[in-house]
């Protein structure tokens, strides 16, 4: 019973932490979204108060940020909560550079990706929850086979110099479409992984390792419904 999402899959080598209260599902639910409305509030506080000449070397520091504050996040129960906080705010600031940079380039297409990533998120928890799409052993270990096939070539891109291809060659739309049903797909095995959790009684601080996890997936959507759209508006013009 794993996850494809790496978020999840630390948190299933982490040693249990037992406490008083156990996880829930409006608790896993309310910290998601309190983690979501921390990242809108710094990405539009950060685009306000942070000059522009300071965005490149900012928007570094905040990737090093969140990547740091995800591995201490999801190895340690005591730490989830302050630092699925931290990673929210560094997040936060990434998305509004990042949705700043493809709102420019398309107005409108930052909303367009905003209601797009609720639709899917909707639609496949409606999916997982009626069962509609069952989370089976065979169905995790062919979404760990695509995903090791997507690391790997997105390692060969880089080291062979052809990140060009995401962006501007005739497959980048098909690139885009592909990891957003991937992303969509993973949201499932991330149910899995949570509806685990709850039902196997675990300690209300793993709650915001959750939470992290699910906010790591429904950001990934996001930045690739962005590219997509700006990949076909682009197309047609």
């Amino acid at each position: 019973m794993r996850s494809s999402n790496p978020v999840f899959r630390s948190l299933e080598r982490s040693e249990a932490y037992v406490g008083s209260e156990a996880a829930t599902y409006r608790g896993i639910i309310g910290k998601t979204a309190l983690l979501l409305i921390i990242a809108v509030i710094s990405g539009y506080l950060s685009l306000m108060l942070i000059p522009a000449e300071m965005f490149y070397p900012a928007l570094i520091a905040a990737f090093v940020i969140a990547l740091i504050s995800v591995l201490v996040a999801t190895r340690s129960p005591r730490l989830a909560m302050p630092f699925s906080l931290i990673y929210a705010v560094s997040e936060g600031f990434i998305l509004g550079v990042v949705t700043l940079i493809f709102e420019m380039m398309v107005p409108g297409v930052a909303f367009a990706a905003l209601i797009g990533t609720a639709s899917i998120f909707t639609v496949m928890l409606f999916l997982y929850s009626s069962r509609t799409i069952r989370v089976t052993p065979r169905f995790r270990k062919i979404m760990y086979s695509v995903l090791l096939s997507f690391l790997l070539f997105f390692v060969l891109s880089l080291i062979f110099g052809l990140t060009s291809i995401f962006f501007t060659s005739q497959y980048a739309l098909l690139i885009s479409g592909v990891l957003i049903v991937f992303g969509a797909l993973m949201l499932t095995l991330d149910f899995d992984r949570a509806e685990m959790i709850v039902e196997s009684g675990a300690d209300k601080s793993y709650e915001w390792m959750v939470a992290v996890g699910l906010m790591v997936t429904i950001v990934w959507i996001y930045f690739e419904l962005l590219r997509f759209l700006a990949i076909l508006s682009s197309r047609r013009n």
